[in-house]
């Protein structure tokens, strides 16, 4: 599996949308690795986790052809990771010669509330006719082409069931952990054994800890990864991946690359890749 964080922010950016901070003026001011748009992750080129407002621009900056995604798992409701409001153009008059006509999209109720929400004033039913919806329910895998994947029950909101996902390909494992903070019990003991080879963990917090909480910080993230050591749920090669910062923190490349030494973690940017 070949993964590429297209984007790596919390919900507001970094430059956050309407802020001027010391850390969004600074992040302006250098570019570069220092902007980051809101989380999005391509799995080969056809499977896709989450679809943030600036999937376009991703597709742009990164050379991603979107009408080559076949599936699109959707960890929650919220904007920052759905926004259903692109489906309306995937054909009619607005796309010819697309790579793959049909699409899924895998997600919770709310999701389908979602897509179905922002799309009715103007979905044509030429382009409804090739997106296709597939309700997800936690512990229950399901086969997408040549990908397994188990929803889990995430610690996000309490207005929605929030799923992190497991992802099978072909005897490699990702492990994808936004958006929630620290895991269930029963989500340990369903990964018993399983030998992940990427963890992907929320990091919206940065260098804190913050115990009980929507969202995790490295202190967290650390918490997490010693439970999944104790089911064996991973191996001593597994990489891990922080992404999803919040500006509120600060996460400029300095702190980011503090974490990583003391961490033995990845730091996440805008286009990164990883093969497995």
């Amino acid at each position: 599996m070949k993964i590429t964080y297209l984007g790596t922010a919390a919900a507001e950016g970094i430059p956050a949308v309407f802020c001027n901070c010391a850390t969004c003026k600074e992040a302006r001011k250098r570019g570069g690795r220092e902007l980051r748009t809101r989380s999005q992750v391509l799995i080969d080129d056809s499977f896709c986790v989450d679809y943030p407002p600036e999937a376009y621009m991703h597709s742009v900056r990164f050379g991603v052809d979107l009408s080559a995604i076949e599936y699109l798992l959707v960890t929650h409701s919220h904007m920052d990771h759905f926004y259903a409001h692109d489906f309306i153009l995937r054909g009619y008059k607005y796309a010819h010669d697309m790579t793959r006509p049909n699409l899924t999209i895998c997600g919770n109720e709310e999701v389908k509330k979602v897509f179905e929400e922002c799309t009715r004033r103007e979905m044509r039913e030429v382009v409804l006719q090739t997106i296709g919806f597939r309700e997800l329910r936690e512990y229950c895998p399901v086969l997408l082409g040549e990908y397994k994947v188990t929803p889990l029950p995430a610690r996000h909101s309490v207005w929605e069931n929030c799923f992190v996902y497991l992802i099978e390909k072909e005897g490699k494992k990702v492990l994808y952990l936004n958006d929630t903070g620290r895991l269930g019990a029963g989500v340990y003991e369903h990964l018993r054994y399983e030998k992940v080879d990427l963890v992907s963990f929320d990091c919206t917090f940065v260098g804190e800890t913050v115990g009980e909480a929507r969202h995790m910080g490295i202190g967290d993230c650390m918490a997490v990864k010693a439970e999944l050591e104790k089911v064996q749920a991973v191996r001593p090669d597994t990489k891990y991946v922080v992404t999803h910062f919040s500006h509120n923190q600060a996460p400029l490349q300095e702190t980011l690359e503090k974490i990583e030494k003391e961490y033995g973690v990845i730091a996440a940017y805008d286009g990164m890749s990883l093969e497995l």
